[in-house]
């Protein structure tokens, strides 16, 4: 299940700046999701407001995709700050839990922009999975 909350809708980010600087109303769903039969919970981290224990209301019970690349800007991160962003995931959830992506779709992105995202979130996993001994 991926949650998602859009991008340049005007709606949208009228919403999400309402939410403030923390977006916890993850607390009263997550516990329902961690008892239900999804395998998969897909979660926007890169430069959002959701705050990253929330994975830890998973009990650890659900694979959780890493959303640590931004797709709603054309710069490029770099594989320190994708590591960055899967560091602390993995203070909520185990390595073998998590699969670091993309926030959303890249579709409306440059193509380049693109290519280079998908090469910086390789790099990061990798710099992460090295300093687990796994790669």
């Amino acid at each position: 299940m991926h949650i998602c909350y859009g991008y340049g809708i005007k709606a949208n980010i009228d919403w999400k700046k309402s939410l403030g600087d923390t977006w916890a109303q993850y607390e009263a769903t997550f516990p329902v999701l961690a008892r239900s039969r999804i395998d998969q919970i897909s979660l926007e981290f890169a430069n959002s407001n959701v705050p990253v224990d929330v994975i830890g209301l998973l009990g650890g019970r659900k694979d959780v995709i890493v959303g640590a690349i931004d797709v709603a800007t054309n710069e490029i991160e770099t594989p320190e700050q994708v590591a960055a962003v899967i560091r602390e995931a993995l203070k909520f959830a185990p390595a073998e839990r998590l699969i670091p992506s993309t926030n959303c779709g890249m579709v409306p992105l440059p193509r380049q922009v693109a290519r280079d995202k998908m090469r910086v979130l390789a790099e990061g996993a990798a710099l992460v999975r090295g300093e687990l001994g796994k790669g």
